[in-house]
């Protein structure tokens, strides 16, 4: 299991207001969040070397908590 920590990133302000959220592990992009019939979902990527992802519930837990927090911002109306 990785102990590094989630990354997350809104790589620019209409991904972010598109709802879309990038978590990077190490330097590698281990999800993204996407909007899908009115719900938004975490699209969890492939590793490279076809082993799966192994990553702590607690950071997991806390990177979510953080995107939430990051889209949360750009929903808000003006």
């Amino acid at each position: 299991m990785t102990t590094e920590p989630i990354d997350v990133v809104a790589v620019s302000l209409e991904e972010a207001e598109a709802q879309i959220a990038e978590f990077w592990v190490g330097g590698v992009l281990f999800a993204q969040t996407l909007p899908d019939v009115g719900q938004l979902v975490l699209r969890i990527e492939p590793r490279s070397d076809g082993r799966p992802w192994k990553v702590s519930f607690s950071e997991l837990r806390r990177a979510l908590a953080r995107a939430a927090e990051l889209l949360a911002l750009q929903a808000r109306p003006s």
